[in-house]
């Protein structure tokens, strides 16, 4: 944590009572990495800290692998002892006013103020607690909580879920244990309980997960890293009306069933503008994350905390994206269904599993992220996340913050209001965003200076993506 003005007022470890069977890791959560993600929401109304600290207590009861320490096994298997072990809470006073916050005055790399930062080789058989919880308070009682984890331990569907609980359990509601018993995954990818299943032979590393060769390796990472040092990230806000508005034109071009959603022409209204800026010639590229709870043939729980992500891919030409309108290449947003078919899932969590047993998941890569090296980007739709519904008793949040990433992400989220609009976070170069940005106030303007159009329903306004079922 930088040195600015503050007292660190408590640091303990919050034990929960409870404990539990260990849970391997999946070959899921090991392709996601131990890489920590800080996430910040701002209450400028305060919280009362002792209450949302023992509701913290009383929710790890939910969540045992929280609590838990990660090891590995005498064949160097990874696996969480759900031991109690405990996590860290810390309580932090700062003599100053609580900084601005907003689309317009995001943290940025001030994020790094409000949790302490781990490395990926401090995880593992190591007394490293798996969630680190900050409470900064400021002066006229404003709060900021920032809490830090390993993507190992969680993808964004279960971290929301676990934030979920917590404040309903702040707010004297029941709370459900999940569905934490990784076995589910691990079997999808052995082929148990699939009916006709797999073949016993190692499925083939296929489609945008592969195992490049090592020169094809180091080439991409070194131009992935000088890449990183490009990228900055900016938030851009698109107000309900001018959301509408861009439906609204969306309907007018495209044939009736081709419905689109506030995620779609958003990640095309950026590619849009930033495609020009890109010199290669190659395809834009857009890896959009996708959520397995939601295939039933898989089997995993909708409540599965865990890691459950797999991938889908749009391409558009540079051409295709000078002339089509943004609403045409939104329609185009969304993966082949080929991506999405019962064969490929199970093949990808096949490959995921054979890699896992041989301990060798860090050998594959994900495509998507190379192709943001020819200006392509990846799509991360958080737009159905319950960031601005976590309310401890005080009221939910007034802004949501998170770090930028190493390579060029949008992440598309509700706006706290959730009228409708979405805020978009996106990481890219500087030009990239002040291009971005530009463009974005044009049309947010123009929208404002338009005639009134008929009243939309609510229900309409607060649907800012299509359901992740449509993709499946």
């Amino acid at each position: 944590m930088s040195s600015a003005a503050h007292t660190l007022l408590s640091h303990e470890r919050l034990h929960c009572g409870v404990t539990a069977p260990g849970q391997y890791l999946s070959g899921l959560d090991l392709f996601s990495g131990h890489i920590g993600i800080p996430v910040t929401l701002v209450y400028p109304q305060g919280m009362q800290v002792a209450h949302m600290r023992e509701a913290l207590v009383q929710t790890l009861r939910h969540y045992p692998l929280i609590a838990g320490r990660m090891k590995k096994d005498g064949e160097g298997q990874v696996y969480v002892d759900c031991n109690d072990a405990g996590i860290e809470f810390r309580v932090h006073e700062h003599d100053e006013p609580l900084p601005a916050h907003g689309p317009d005055s995001d943290f940025g790399s001030q994020i790094k103020r409000y949790f302490k930062p781990f490395y990926p080789w401090q995880l593992v058989d190591k007394d490293m607690p798996l969630l680190q919880v900050n409470v900064h308070r400021f002066q006229g009682g404003g709060v900021i909580l920032c809490c830090y984890g390993p993507h190992s331990l969680f993808d964004g569907a279960a971290y929301w879920q676990f934030m979920s609980d917590w404040s309903r359990m702040a707010r004297g509601l029941q709370v459900v244990t999940p569905a934490f018993d990784h076995q589910v995954v691990i079997e999808a990818g052995q082929g148990k309980g699939v009916g006709d299943g797999l073949v016993d032979a190692p499925p083939a590393p296929q489609g945008l997960v592969r195992d490049p060769d090592m020169r094809a390796r180091l080439g991409v990472m070194l131009r992935l890293g000088w890449q990183a040092l490009k990228m900055r990230k900016g938030v851009f806000r698109i107000p309900a009306a001018t959301m509408q508005q861009w439906k609204d034109e969306a309907k007018r071009a495209l044939p009736a069933d081709a419905g689109v959603s506030a995620v779609e022409l958003a990640a095309a209204h950026c590619l849009k503008v930033t495609s020009p800026l890109t010199r290669s010639s190659r395809a834009r590229r857009v890896g959009i994350v996708l959520d397995l709870r939601h295939r039933r043939r898989l089997r995993i729980p909708r409540d599965y905390f865990g890691n459950a992500l797999c991938y889908g891919e749009a391409c558009y030409t540079p051409q295709e994206i000078e002339q089509d309108s943004v609403a045409v290449l939104a329609s185009k947003c969304r993966p082949s269904s080929e991506q999405v078919s019962n064969d490929t899932l199970f093949s990808y969590l096949g490959l995921m599993e054979q890699y896992r047993q041989r301990r060798s998941i860090w050998r594959l890569f994900w495509d998507s992220a190379a192709g943001t090296l020819d200006g392509g980007l990846i799509l991360n739709n958080c737009a159905r996340f319950p960031m601005y519904d976590i309310n401890f008793g005080q009221g939910g949040p007034a802004w949501y913050d998170i770090c930028a990433v190493a390579f060029r992400m949008l992440m598309v989220v509700p706006t706290p209001e959730q009228d409708g609009g979405v805020d978009l976070h996106f990481t890219a170069t500087k030009a990239e965003l002040k291009a971005v940005a530009a463009s974005l106030a044009a049309q947010v303007q123009a929208s404002a200076s338009a005639p009134a159009a008929d009243p939309t329903p609510v229900s309409a306004q607060a649907e800012p993506s299509l359901p992740i079922e449509a993709y499946f």
